[in-house]
């Protein structure tokens, strides 16, 4: 038995679901099929994933895969059996060679003036996820964020939802991350989002939402000078660069650039086991779809029989395809009528012995069966990675607001029920509030007194009923 057979007949003794699978996996229905049919090779984290799913040997699971890819690699080839007696002789009886140490690389020296000092971290001293304990009310911290951060528990975190100041337009005292310095300003930021991946735990999320500004008539690029140093240096992975089109911008006296109507928020985790809940965002962002399911209409109809109709008048499907497409189309059916989907699409061979040449799930139904079922999530359609959301009004000097709308689609998505949600430059609370609002408790952080005194008043007459 080879990987894929193996991987068919744990999912069959589990009883799981493949769309269930898949969503553990991070990949998408027809992906996953791939894998049970040999058509991809999931990556080794995917295998282990997959053992701890299936409640079955992580090393015999991925000796498993591993002996499939070797044979998949050799084929056929004559000189098949020569290769793998040459590779038992180095594994089995003589040493691997060293390989050659590389010449280290000469350091690359810090410019002046960009160095920060991290702080150091004594277990003994972090305690303020502990000072939370089951609090339904944010705990705020008035500091700097790399030094308050500094005593938050490792791994302690479900989600960080954070917009640091914009350069140059927030003035902070003692020199904060608001620096005239584009460097220092860079340094600052990717510092704390180093100490954020240390408190995150594996299965969390950051979500970083940074606005860009000009010097000299040249846009700085700043968020993603920020992210591409976090993936690069810290080992962040990079989900998604979610552009967020605010739909109208404050007032820009320029007349030879276009206004600036739109903000970056990316997405970033720590590993690709991370909390995610796509039907949150396709609940967010369907509610026609919502409306159309409750209103009990599909475009097929609620009897199929459109597709009925064409099945029985198909010259390319056999009579036992015919049967089988008709029971299929029953079942369909039903789902949409018990409320199960929305709507569904039905796709037919178009005639007699046609082949198509693809790999994908709806391929290779048509070619075994003669027809597939696209079946619609009762959610929705997954949003894209671009989102209209009216920024909020807001009566302080603060550029950067984030609206509750926007902060409650991300908590809800990202952070389990009674999560704790972590913002470190939170100013007058807003992703605090909507976490507590949504029964996650929360963290906030913010070195200027008067927003954190502000923070404070939003959240303090919150309901006790929610724990």
């Amino acid at each position: 038995m080879l990987f894929p057979e193996k991987l068919r007949a744990l999912r069959k003794a589990s009883g799981l679901k493949q769309r269930e699978i898949a969503k553990r996996l991070g990949v998408d229905i027809p992906m996953y099929c791939r894998y049970e049919h040999g058509e991809r090779r999931p990556r080794r984290e995917q295998v282990v994933k997959l053992a701890r799913l299936f409640k079955t040997d992580a090393d015999d699971l991925i000796a498993l895969w591993l002996a499939t890819g070797t044979l998949a690699e050799l084929g056929a080839d004559p000189l098949a059996a020569r290769a793998l007696h040459y590779a038992g002789e180095q594994l089995g009886f003589e040493p691997v060679p060293p390989v050659a140490p590389k010449e280290a690389e000469a350091a690359v020296p810090a410019s002046p003036g960009m160095h920060h000092d991290t702080p150091q971290v004594d277990p003994a001293q972090c305690n303020v996820v502990k000072l939370l304990g089951q609090s339904p009310f944010p705990a705020y911290y008035e500091g700097d964020a790399l030094q308050v951060l500094g005593r938050v528990e490792d791994e302690s975190i479900d989600c960080v939802m954070t917009a640091p100041p914009y350069w140059c337009l927030r003035n902070y005292p003692n020199d904060h991350v608001g620096s005239d310095k584009v460097e220092q300003y860079l340094e600052r930021i990717v510092a704390v989002m180093g100490q954020v991946k240390r408190v995150l735990k594996p299965t969390g999320s950051l979500w970083l939402n940074m606005g860009d500004a000009y010097n000299n008539k040249s846009l700085l690029c700043l968020p993603w000078r920020v992210v591409l140093r976090l993936v690069d240096e810290q080992g962040w992975i990079l989900r998604n660069d979610v552009v967020w089109d605010k739909q109208n911008s404050s007032f820009d006296s320029a007349v030879d650039h276009l206004r600036n109507v739109h903000e970056m928020i990316f997405h970033l985790v720590k590993s690709d086991d991370f909390y995610y809940d796509d039907d949150e965002l396709r609940t967010f962002f369907n509610r026609l779809a919502e409306k159309k399911m409750q209103a009990g209409k599909t475009s097929s109809g609620v009897t199929g029989a459109r597709y009925r109709d064409n099945i029985n008048k198909s010259q390319a499907l056999t009579s036992l395809e015919k049967s089988s497409a008709l029971a299929e189309l029953d079942r369909v059916v039903e789902m949409v009528n018990s409320g199960e989907i929305p709507d569904f699409r039905m796709f037919l061979r178009e005639q007699a012995g046609q082949v198509i040449q693809s790999k994908s799930e709806k391929a290779r139904s048509i070619n075994e069966k003669g027809y597939y079922f696209l079946l619609y999530n009762k959610h929705g359609v997954m949003p894209g990675d671009v989102w209209n959301i009216l920024p909020e009004k807001s009566n302080i000097d603060r550029y950067n607001v984030f609206p509750e709308a926007l902060c409650r689609l991300i908590v809800s998505a990202t952070c389990p029920d009674f999560g704790i949600v972590l913002d470190p430059y939170c100013g007058t609370g807003t992703t605090c509030k909507v976490a507590c609002d949504l029964h996650r408790r929360a963290i906030g952080i913010d070195i200027d007194g008067t927003y954190i005194k502000l923070a404070r008043e939003r959240t303090q007459q919150q309901s006790l009923s929610m724990f």
